[in-house]
C-alpha cells in the first residue's frame, strides 16, 4: 500500500488538530528542524548583515502553530517544518548562480516520469534534489532484493519491499511537498496511458528490461510527442540514448538503429530465456557492450542470476541523467542520438574492453548461435 506523508499546513492547522494527529499515529520520533531553518532563511535573506538577520529571526512566526507538521506512517516520524516556499527556498539556494532562479522555478514546475527503479530510482532522486519536477512519476512492479544493494542507496531492512515504494518513500523524505504519482505494476498495457497523462510528462526515462514496453514506451512518447531518454551502464562505461519526439515528429524509434528489431519484438507473445539474451545485447548494440558484459549474459541462468552492474556506474548515471533532463527542459540543443562515455578514456587510461578480437568474436558467435 502507498501511503503518502500526513501534512497539516501552516495557518490551516490548530494545537487540537496537531494533537490529534500526535495521539491517532504511532509516532516513535518527533523531531523539529523549523527554528534552524529560519537561522538559514536569516542567513540567505540577509547574508553579511546581522542586525536584519536577527530582526528576521524575531519577527518570523515561531510556535507550534508556525510551519508545517509532517508525519511520515512508513518510519513513525513526526516533523516540524517550514512550508513549501520556504523549503524549496533553502533547498536549491547552493544551486545559484549555476542556475537561476527562474529556471529553477520553470524546472519545478515540470514533471519527470521514471520508468524501473534500479538504474532510475537513482535517476529520479537526482532530479529530485536538483529541485527539478514538483510531480514524479514512477514505475516498477519489483520488490528490493539484497543483491541489489550493490547499486543502490537502500538499507537492509527494507529488503522485499516493493522498490517504487521505497523510492517514493526517499523523495518525500526530500521534498515532503512533492506529488509522487507511483505505479507499483510497472509499465503494463492497462498503466501506460496514465503515466503518460495528467499530468503528460515533461521527459520520461526508461530503465525498464521488459523489451516490448520499452518499444511501448517509444510509440507512446513520439505519438505524444514527449522526448525520451535512457541510460545503459555498461561495466564501466555508459551508454545515452536520447529521442528529441519533441522536436523531431518523425524520428524513429530507437533513433532508427534497430532496423526491424522493434516490430520483431512487438509480434512476441513470450521470450526464450536465450532470446531475452540476445535482445538485451541488439537493443544496445554490440559495438557499446563490453566482452566481459557479454561473456556474462552467457551465465546467466547458471552461475549468474542477472547481469553484472556497478554502484560507480549507476552513481554517474543518476548525475549524467540529472545534467540531460535539465538541458531538455531549459530549451538547451540537445540533439537526438546515441552517446558513449568510457570512463577509461575519461582519465586518459588504456582500456581494452570492446577490442573486437577473437575471444569476443567467439562469445559472440555462442549468444547468437542458440536458438
Amino acid at each position: 500500500m502507498f501511503n503518502k506523508p500526513t501534512i497539516l499546513y501552516p495557518g490551516k492547522f490548530t494545537i487540537d488538530d496537531l494533537n490529534q494527529l500526535r495521539q491517532g499515529n504511532k509516532i516513535w520520533q518527533e523531531v523539529t528542524i523549523y527554528d534552524s531553518q529560519v537561522v538559514e532563511l536569516a542567513e540567505i535573506n540577509f547574508p553579511g548583515d546581522e542586525v536584519a538577520r536577527q530582526k528576521f529571526i524575531n519577527d518570523y512566526p515561531d510556535g507550534e502553530l508556525a510551519g508545517s507538521w509532517i508525519y511520515y506512517p512508513w518510519s513513525g516520524l513526526l516533523l516540524h517544518c517550514v512550508d513549501d516556499a520556504s523549503l524549496f527556498r533553502l533547498r536549491t539556494n547552493r544551486n545559484q548562480h549555476i542556475i537561476s532562479a527562474e529556471e529553477q522555478q520553470k524546472l519545478a514546475a515540470s514533471t519527470i516520469a521514471v520508468a524501473g527503479m534500479s538504474v532510475g530510482s537513482g535517476i529520479a532522486l537526482a532530479c529530485v534534489y536538483s529541485g527539478m519536477s514538483s510531480t514524479v512519476k514512477i514505475a516498477d512492479f519489483d520488490v528490493l532484493e539484497t543483491a541489489n544493494l550493490n547499486r543502490l542507496r537502500e538499507k537492509l531492512t527494507n529488503i522485499s519491499q516493493p522498490k517504487v515504494i521505497l523510492a517514493a518513500e526517499q523523495i518525500y523524505e526530500l521534498n515532503p511537498y512533492a506529488d509522487v504519482q507511483a505505479f507499483p505494476d510497472g509499465i503494463t498495457a492497462d498503466t501506460i496511458d496514465a503515466f503518460f497523462s495528467d499530468p503528460a510528462p515533461s521527459v520520461v526515462v526508461d530503465e525498464i528490461d521488459d523489451f516490448s514496453m520499452k518499444v511501448q514506451l517509444r510509440l507512446h512518447a513520439k505519438q505524444r510527442q514527449i522526448p525520451l531518454l535512457m541510460f545503459t551502464s555498461l561495466g564501466d562505461n555508459i551508454l545515452i540514448d536520447v529521442e528529441r519526439y519533441d522536436l523531431q515528429a518523425d524520428l524513429q524509434i530507437f533513433n532508427g538503429a534497430l532496423g526491424d528489431l522493434p516490430a520483431e519484438i512487438l509480434q512476441q507473445s513470450e521470450f526464450t530465456p536465450d532470446q531475452v539474451k540476445r535482445y538485451a545485447v541488439q537493443l544496445v548494440g554490440q559495438q557499446f557492450v563490453p566482452t566481459k558484459a557479454i561473456a556474462s549474459l552467457l551465465d546467466i541462468g547458471t552461475s549468474l542470476v542477472g547481469r553484472p552492474q556497478l554502484y560507480s556506474t549507476i552513481g554517474v548515471d543518476a548525475g549524467l541523467a540529472a545534467y540531460v533532463i535539465r538541458s531538455i527542459m531549459l530549451g538547451e540543443p540537445v540533439m537526438s542520438g546515441r552517446y558513449f562515455v568510457k570512463f577509461a578514456e575519461l582519465i586518459g587510461m588504456p582500456s581494452a574492453d570492446l577490442d573486437d578480437g577473437p575471444g569476443r568474436q567467439e562469445i559472440l558467435s555462442q549468444l547468437f548461435s542458440r536458438k
